[in-house]
């Protein structure tokens, strides 16, 4: 059977992966972690984390485009919904985080 990546359109051979370089949320999670100098309850970065897979798996998909500023903004109007109260400018500094991550390290997240 062949097996074509629909990201990159190229063909895929063996037991080859689509993605080469996923992204974990523990990883990630480390990563935001050891970065911000302020704090971040579990449960908030829950809700970042969580807004975030919803927005990266669901609304944009495999290959899709999309605007760095639409990610936070899908994100931080969740949080607004949850009435849970996390800074405007933590939020976006976070997702920034997350988003520059992926773009540096050339990986997915599922």
């Amino acid at each position: 059977m062949k097996s074509i990546d629909i990201h990159t359109k190229k063909e895929l051979h063996n037991k080859e992966e689509s993605y080469s370089k996923p992204i974990s949320e523990e990883l990630m999670k480390d990563h935001i972690f050891n970065t911000i100098d302020f704090p971040l309850s579990d449960d908030q970065w829950k809700l970042i984390n969580d807004n975030f897979s919803e927005y990266w798996n669901n609304k944009i998909g495999i290959g899709g485009y999309f605007y760095w500023d639409e990610v936070f903004l899908y994100i931080y109007n969740q949080i607004q919904k949850s009435k849970q109260l996390i800074a405007r400018g933590r939020v976006y500094y976070i997702v920034e985080l997350i988003l520059s991550k992926i773009e540096k390290d050339g990986g997915f997240m599922n």
